[in-house]
């Protein structure tokens, strides 16, 4: 029996106590024509691998079918600037994830240049526009596991909360949707032990719900985080 199938059971903890946490993105100082910003409102941690473990164990499972009310995009006011520091969500997320200092227009906080590095498939490159913003549980998927019940404030905040939005290829991003991971994993299975535990965490902060499948594939990659 895999590891995480005994933690679901409620078995002692103790094995992946030593695994240490997931590294979270660094936060780079902004350059060219300096521009000083935040990584923005963040309400979800990544968790260390034990705390996840102790998170996915607890959350709600509801496998009905979806909400009679239906997903609307435009209802989860997105790429917006929540603390007031000029920069958007999606400006914020390219900033504090460039590996090297981003280039940012000083006027209209604006991200020109940096490096990234894609944790979906490793994809690399220095051009803001070839790479999305991505929420790890996609903004659908928060509707149908408790969202739809959410205020638009709540709706807002989440949508902009930085500790849930990766830079990530573009191919990627649209190969994943707003799919569950039971039905997508990230291409390069090196990410998936942080891919898990970012979504664990978001659900577990935001008191969303899993379908069994997506618990059990969350169980899955995180039995990776132990190499």
């Amino acid at each position: 029996m895999q590891r995480w199938r005994v933690f679901l059971l409620g078995a002692s903890l103790l094995a992946l106590a030593g695994c240490g946490s997931v590294a979270t993105p660094s936060t780079s100082t902004v350059t060219t024509t300096t521009v000083t910003t935040t990584a923005g409102p963040t309400t979800t941690s990544i968790p260390t691998v034990t705390v996840a473990v102790e998170q996915l164990r607890s959350l709600p499972v509801d496998d009905r079918p979806a909400p009679d009310r239906p997903y609307r995009r435009e209802d989860w006011k997105h790429w917006e600037d929540i603390d007031g520091d000029g920069c958007d969500a999606r400006q914020q997320a390219l900033i504090a994830q460039s590996i090297t200092p981003a280039q940012v227009d000083p006027f209209t906080c604006t991200v020109v240049a940096g490096d990234w590095l894609s944790p979906y498939d490793g994809v690399e490159g220095s051009s803001p526009g070839d790479f999305d913003i991505d929420h790890v549980v996609p903004l659908e998927n928060a509707h149908r596991s408790g969202g739809w019940q959410w205020t638009a404030a709540q709706r807002r905040l989440f949508a902009n909360d930085q500790a849930e939005l990766l830079v990530v290829s573009a191919a990627s991003n649209r190969s994943k949707g707003s799919k569950t991971p039971d039905q997508w994993r990230p291409p390069h299975r090196a990410s998936w032990c942080r891919y898990a535990t970012t979504w664990v965490s978001v659900k577990a902060t935001w008191g969303l719900t899993v379908t069994t499948e997506e618990r059990d594939a969350l169980g899955q990659m995180i039995d990776t985080c132990t190499g």
